[in-house]
């Protein structure tokens, strides 16, 4: 096998191509004589035989490992040379250095026996056309797949204990640094703390990571992130609010002072190129868990309450889960289920708010299950909610306040840290500035330069304070909060206040109401209504469902009778929409639509519109006395006159 006799003249006419490769950076690094032995294989290519300009060093795939070719740019480049016939022999030290994996190592061997191409390692020479030598190739190569196996499992063994006892050390996001006995622990700069424990207390507040998002944009607020110091170092820097920073901090188990290790799972995806597809794993499949392993933002139950938020806000199928509350008019959205088959039931506005069960016509094409009216449901759901949070209604109101001025106080400490930063750079700056000598002037003028910026930013930031403080509203008052006590007590007049959005409604009534039942089946006519608390109580209510069509409102229709007695019907619709009643369409009222209200429900009114006195102008046959108009119309002329006064 070792026989130089198997080196033929053609082989010698061909090039003599030495291939190189390490597995990873350290490697390369680090095992210098690995790499020189390696180089050394051209010298033994010329002893063979070879003239030194036939010999071709592929050295492209230093750093990479040989499980895979795709992404080898060197090792492609050698199979294409010996599928064009142009290589006469390989030269490795090992044959591992060519491939770890039998797919790619076969294949290689293949286009070798076919093309003459001849495989030469520590060992010896080796002819693929010859079956002893293909025989003991194989071998190696499967030799080298086993051994990376083999080493890659060691080596995972021993990661994964290493990790179940706390101490491998994880990659730590913004707000924790590494000490350097290995303990984690909060980060010392305060303003970055504090913006954190902004997101989660946001969260708390309004239950969805895009309102977080829009509240920071309302306000202003910039959130901290990494970045290289460009030595190797980490470098905390700040942004502009986006919903990835916002998400991944919610979703991070170390802020919850949780070890956590093997949340995600990779896929290789076939045919993407030796591309990995991370999958997020259940929390009960994490390879390593330990709690309170470290200082947290948050505990490990609200860390879990906030997974739980993230989960129901997620509306990808018919059987989702509630979903963050929008502004939409359909208080119930998210909460209200089908009696007949349990699914949700949706809010659609197309042309009425309704609920309705689809999921049986999205998915077989069959009938609708069930549809209701929105406003005859959601009034019944109000009164009983309304009547529920009688007793507490003043605490309400006192927490309400609270939580008022403590997001004030919130966002005034997050704008004066972040005031206090820039001043601070500012002053670094400028000390900068005065160590150097004025005299270097290519020096001194950039930190000119770097200082003006900075004093540029620090009155950015108390530009846009100052508007912010304008536009926001004061402290509350003594008197005020009295004032906010007194409207507690009547909670209908803030449930129906302008102020109050739809968003704020459901909100609340997901905080008392775990769900909503609609039965239209059980009564004809009517439609029942199951309310499970929160607090695993249920109440049932029957409510007639409104007839097809628009109907005008009872108190609208008492209102226009009374009117209609003494009033015409211009001066009615101005009436009504001076005090601010709607037609069934929720439009404002015309005259035209008062007489045609009025002729639906068959009421009379007490002042009909004048007939006109006059007879109507005609037109006669020419030769009529008087007149202003003549016209020529089948050949006759004709004059539109006016009759005689009867009196006259």
């Amino acid at each position: 096998m070792t026989s130089p006799t198997k080196i033929q003249p053609g082989h010698l006419a061909r090039q003599a191509v030495v291939y190189i490769r390490q597995s990873t950076p350290g490697q390369v690094k680090e095992h210098l004589e690995s790499q020189d032995l390696q180089y050394q294989l051209a010298q033994r290519a010329v002893s063979l035989g070879w003239p030194t300009e036939q010999v071709q060093i592929i050295d492209d795939d230093l750093g990479k490992s040989g499980i895979s070719s795709a992404e080898r740019t060197g090792f492609q480049t050698l199979v294409t040379a010996v599928g064009l016939a142009q290589v006469g022999i390989i030269l490795v030290t090992d044959v591992s250095r060519l491939a770890r994996n039998c797919a790619d190592w076969y294949r290689l061997l293949d286009l070798a026996s076919l093309c003459a191409t001849l495989i030469s390692d520590s060992a010896g020479i080796y002819d693929p056309r010859l079956f002893d030598d293909r025989l003991l190739l194989g071998l190696k190569g499967t030799f080298a797949e086993a051994q990376w196996y083999n080493m890659r499992t060691h080596l995972t063994a021993a990661l994964f204990n290493k990790a179940r006892r706390g101490e491998l050390a994880l990659r730590l996001p913004v707000g924790y640094d590494r000490l350097a006995d290995g303990r984690v622990v909060l980060t010392a700069d305060r303003q970055v703390q504090d913006a954190i424990r902004l997101v989660f207390a946001l969260f708390r507040q309004l239950g969805s990571a895009h309102r977080i998002l829009h509240y920071c944009h309302d306000h202003q607020l910039t959130l901290p992130y990494l970045t290289s110091d460009g030595l190797g170092g980490r470098l905390v820097a700040w942004r502009p609010a986006d919903f990835t920073t916002i998400y991944q901090i919610l979703k991070r188990p170390i802020y919850a002072g949780v070890y956590a290790y093997g949340r995600t799972q990779g896929q290789h995806l076939p045919g993407s190129q030796g591309k990995v597809r991370r999958q997020r794993l259940p929390q009960e499949k994490w390879i390593v868990l330990k709690p309170d392993a470290h200082e947290g933002y948050i505990t490990w139950a609200e860390y879990q309450e906030n997974q739980k938020q993230l989960a129901e806000n997620r509306q990808l199928a018919p059987m989702a889960a509630a979903g963050p509350a929008r502004e939409g008019s359909a208080l119930l959205q998210g909460i209200v289920l089908c009696a007949r088959c349990g699914r949700p039931l949706h809010p659609r506005y197309r042309n009425k708010p309704i609920y309705v069960c689809e999921a049986l016509s999205q998915a077989l094409a069959q009938p609708r299950c069930q549809r209701f009216g929105v406003t005859h449901v959601d009034a019944a759901v109000t009164e009983l909610l309304l009547a529920a949070v009688q007793p507490a209604q003043l605490e309400l109101a006192l927490v309400a306040s609270q939580q008022a001025e403590a997001e004030r106080q919130q966002l005034q400490r997050h704008w004066l840290e972040r005031l206090e930063h820039a001043r601070y750079e500012a002053t670094l700056a400028r000390r900068r500035y005065e160590q150097v000598d004025p005299d270097n002037r290519l020096v001194a003028a950039e930190l000119e330069r770097r200082w003006e910026e900075q004093l540029v930013a620090v009155q950015t930031v108390e530009r846009a304070w100052t508007e912010l403080q304008a536009a926001a509203p004061l402290p509350l008052s003594s008197a005020e909060q009295a004032q906010i006590r007194r409207l507690a007590a009547d909670l209908p007049a803030l449930w129906h206040a302008p102020t109050t959005t739809n968003a704020d409604r459901k909100r609340l009534l997901r905080c008392l109401i775990k769900t909503v039942t609609l039965d239209s089946f059980s009564q004809v006519g009517f439609t029942r209504i199951q309310v499970l608390w929160q607090t695993g109580a249920a109440t049932e209510v029957t409510v007639p469902r409104p007839r097809p069509g628009c109907r005008t409102p009872q108190p609208v229709l008492a209102r226009l009778r009374e009117l209609a007695a003494t009033e015409p019907d211009y001066r009615i619709a101005e009436i009504l929409n001076a005090e601010g009643r709607q037609t069934a369409t929720h439009h404002a009222w015309t005259k035209e639509n008062v007489r045609q209200t009025r002729i639906k429900y068959r009421i009379p009114t007490a002042r009909p519109l004048r007939q006109a006195t006059r007879p109507a102008w005609r037109w006669v046959v020419l030769g009529s006395r008087g007149g202003a108009t003549t016209q020529r119309l089948a050949g006759h002329d004709l004059r539109l006159v006016s009759p005689r006064p009867t009196g006259g």
